[in-house]
């Protein structure tokens, strides 16, 4: 039922946001389908179910109409206003800092050359020339929905080099103790580890971008790792695995609430926002389905979870690529990965790290994600496969490493000496992928995301038709009219 549902409520939302439909027409087609199930079935169960399936249809409507409101004209232009800080972004030039305006009580980014020590509930005043976001063209020629992408996250202006003062500083609340938490945690880090590894490691444990300098991350970019720097479902994933193994003699229980509290606590550190939160809860679906254990519950959880995002942000499905890749990468490790794992049963299994599903998730993704990457960059790095096996390893140890740095820290002479091992560690790894992104990049073909779409449709037709065959007889069944029938 409620993968239906899910199919409806999309579909309401597309036919909304894509094909232009009004809800008067929304509203037609959502009375066709009941009536189709109330013809075709002639039972109480049907006429429940038409129902369900057609008010999931408006809901999705609805939902992207309830945040397709004007924006008011007189946001933009040159003005000094007050506003709220709501979070803070640090990077090694500028700090990108999200706030509310108190004027018309909308989200605008701020850009600021330089490091500000602003925290969330702080009041600033703000001096600049607020301007709608301008969808821009990528290095590989692709068009970015920059505005429609903001726009997701409520924001719906933007000021560069804007002038800002502190007002009155802000009251207690979780952003901000997270905030600092995580600003403490980069500081202890750079202290311990040299530039830029520190950086990294920062961006792995809880997301902090502010070690990261740009031919770092076009590194990671052209060897197709990128997603490592972030703290991401694939990273709590990984790291989860590696406390399992770590806690491999303690208790079943015991193991699983430790590692669903290391995943809160990074969750919570890392600023509890919508990338954190998402990567929380895709990883905790990963690890529910388990690398040796996997049931049917994490697929249903997969799409709660897909769910629980369409009404926080529901522009989010249609213009957020962290929420496409992530939620691509979670529906291979839970239910195509399975079915592929055959193909490489000629690598043997180990008993303590597995390498046959290390080297299957680091060689299957890029490709499974590869109709996507043709729709959204067009750049496909040949040494993909190869670099994420490498950091399929090393990353769960760099995380753990970093996290023991962290906790070690009162002990300075004792962090520092792990740190100067992690530090000769992490010159070695990115050596090696400095050469690789030296490695010839494939530039693909351009694919509509129609395209993207029927290829994965038929990817999960062909590997699940036995299993969508089986879901649709037993519908087909409970529809079916029995003493509840409306007509004799």
């Amino acid at each position: 039922m409620i993968e239906l549902a899910t199919v409806m409520l999309t579909l309401g939302a597309v036919m909304y946001y894509t094909l232009d439909f009004d809800i008067g027409t929304i509203v037609f087609v959502g009375f066709l389908i009941f009536v189709f199930f109330v013809l075709s079935f002639r039972s109480r169960v049907s006429i429940y179910f038409g129902l369900i399936m057609s008010s999931m249809l408006l809901l999705g409507a609805m939902a992207i109409w309830r945040v397709d409101s004007e924006i008011p004209t007189e946001l933009f232009g040159s003005r000094a206003f007050t506003a709220n800080v709501v979070s803070v972004d640090k990077r090694l030039d500028r700090t990108l800092i999200v706030v509310i305006d108190d004027d018309f009580q909308k989200k605008s980014q701020l850009s600021i050359l330089g490091n500000v020590d602003y925290l969330p509930k702080d009041k600033i005043s703000v001096r600049g020339e607020v301007l709608r976001p301008k969808d821009f063209v990528t290095d590989t020629g692709r068009i970015f929905g920059y505005e429609a992408y903001l726009g997701s996250k409520g924001i719906v202006g933007v000021v560069s080099n804007a002038n800002t003062v502190l007002v009155k500083k802000g009251n207690f609340s979780p952003t901000r103790l997270a905030t600092i938490i995580r600003y403490k945690m980069a500081e202890i880090l750079s202290r311990n580890i040299t530039f830029p590894f520190d950086g990294v490691i920062a961006g792995m444990i809880v997301g902090y971008q502010g070690g990261l300098p740009q031919n770092i991350q076009d590194i990671f970019r052209n060897t197709g790792v990128l997603h490592v720097l972030v703290l991401s479902g694939y990273n709590i994933t990984l790291l989860a695995g590696f406390l399992a193994l770590l806690l491999r003699k303690v208790s079943f229980r015991l193991r699983s609430a430790i590692t669903l509290g290391a995943i809160i606590l990074l969750v919570l550190i890392s600023g509890s926002g919508v990338a954190s939160v998402r990567a929380g809860i895709m990883g905790s679906i990963a690890l529910l389905a388990g690398l040796a254990i996997r049931t049917y519950q994490p697929m249903r959880a997969l799409f709660l979870a897909y769910i629980l995002f369409f009404f926080l942000s529901p522009q989010t499905i249609f213009v957020d690529p962290g929420f496409h890749l992530s939620f691509l990468a979670t529906l291979f490790m839970v239910a195509v990965l399975p079915k592929v794992e055959k193909i490489f049963s000629f690598i043997p299994s180990t008993k303590h790290i597995n390498i046959r599903e290390v080297i299957i998730l680091a060689v299957s993704i890029p490709f499974f994600m590869l109709p996507y990457i043709m729709y959204f960059s067009g750049n496909f790095p040949i040494v993909s496969p190869l670099a994420n096996i490498l950091m399929a390893v090393v990353t769960p140890i760099i995380m753990s490493v970093g996290i023991l740095i962290i906790l070690l820290s009162w002990v300075s002479p004792l962090a520092f000496v792990v740190g100067y091992i992690t530090s000769a560690f992490g010159k070695f790894i990115i050596l090696l992928l400095d050469i690789s992104s030296r490695m010839p990049m494939w530039d693909t073909p351009t694919l509509s995301w129609w395209g993207v779409f029927a290829i994965y449709f038929g990817i999960l037709l062909i590997l699940f038709r036995v299993e969508i065959k089986n879901y649709f007889l037993q519908m087909y069944k409970m529809l079916q009219p029995h003493s509840n029938s409306l007509i004799p």
